[in-house]
């Protein structure tokens, strides 16, 4: 059956910026990537101070000066671990000396081995891409494993979300995300963190074309998502889903988009593998790591337009009935979003066809 998401990206139906916690399956709230903000140097003296003061350091203070240990350096750190190319992607996207050595924060580090990048093949030739790539590999904050295992999810320093999960493969590995962690709790030089080896490059998620703030019921999104890819992901398995979510209540509607989920393989789903419905009846397509929801449709009238009189709670209470949906403020609003996320299917231990529900 479907795990996940592994990992998810939002964009925003109306111009609400509330953030929150969203009920399972879904998760913490993701923006679109961009470049990370290094923290501001320190000046080395405030401006209008005198040109010739302290020309020469005093002679104690010289001393001190030949006796501090060396700058840190994680580039001379990860050689030692055999990450080279990672070493190269953070330089390449200039996150290296502006970012990771002088992060004031500690940090949790997700390098993939360099097996993981001769994988992936040529890194983004797109300098902004190659960056928000890398950043969905660090956040802020010192995360052991330990400290992984009771978390359902972490946010990145580019706003993506991760879902973390022990695999239920028999192996018990940690999974974050799309990869899976080889090595773990790998320290930081002067308390900077913590590092963990995963075995792919994670997957980038990234809106290309946003679609308009108004939108119309049971009529398709205009204009139609653009969702682009970057990193690594499995083709036989891995497939984007389009979630309606609502903007105050922060409930999902599964069943409130048709043509929402559009499998990551060649073509669609590998051969002799059954498609989700909401990918058979429609003409979404995946090519280049761009997914193009051609016919993303909203397909369930939102309950806070029906014209119909709604039950009070007290109603409810006296005629021993419950109402399935949540009582709806009158303030609330009939704004929506759409969260884009990457699932997982996982083939079942008996070998019968996967399920596919989210």
């Amino acid at each position: 059956r479907t795990r996940g998401p592994a990992v998810q990206h939002r964009d925003y139906l109306s111009r609400s910026r509330r953030w929150g916690e969203m009920t399972e399956p879904l998760l913490a709230s993701s923006v679109v990537g961009g470049d990370p903000v290094a923290p501001p140097l320190e000046p080395l003296a405030a401006e209008g101070e005198a040109a010739g003061a302290a020309v020469a350091p005093a002679p104690a203070a010289a001393e001190a000066t030949a006796d501090a240990p060396p700058a840190y350096s994680f580039k001379a750190f990860a050689m030692e671990l055999g990450l080279g190319r990672f070493v190269a992607a953070l330089e390449a996207a200039d996150l290296l000396g502006n970012y990771v050595d002088t992060c004031e924060s500690p940090l949790t580090l997700f390098a993939p081995s360099d097996e993981a990048f001769s994988r992936l093949g040529d890194l983004p030739i797109d300098l902004q891409v190659l960056r928000e790539l890398l950043c969905v590999h660090i956040t802020l904050g010192s995360l052991s494993h330990a400290e992984l295992l009771n978390t359902r999810s972490i946010t990145t320093i580019s706003q993506q979300t991760h879902h973390v999960v022990l695999a239920d493969d028999g192996q018990k590995v940690l999974q974050v995300g799309s990869a899976s962690l080889e090595r773990t709790d790998v320290q930081l030089p002067d308390g900077r963190g913590v590092l963990h080896v995963i075995d792919s490059v994670m997957c980038c998620i990234r809106l290309l074309q946003n679609c308009r703030y108004e939108q119309v019921w049971n009529k398709t999104v205009r204009p139609s998502p653009k969702v682009g890819l970057a990193g690594e992901w499995r083709k036989s398995q891995d497939e984007l889903h389009a979630i309606l979510i609502h903007c105050d209540t922060w409930q999902p509607r599964f069943q409130g988009l048709r043509g929402s989920v559009v499998p990551l393989g060649v073509g669609g789903p590998a051969g002799g593998e059954k498609a989700h419905k909401s990918f058979q009846a429609t003409k979404n397509t995946f090519q280049d790591g761009t997914v193009h929801f051609t016919e993303l449709l909203i397909l369930e009238k939102p309950p806070e337009m029906s014209k119909k009189k709604r039950k009070k709670p007290e109603d409810n209470l006296a005629d021993g009935s419950m109402s399935q949906q949540p009582a709806l403020d009158g303030n609330q609003s009939s704004n929506y979003r759409i969260m884009f996320s990457l699932y997982r299917r996982f083939e079942p231990a008996d070998g019968a066809a996967p399920a596919v529900d989210p």
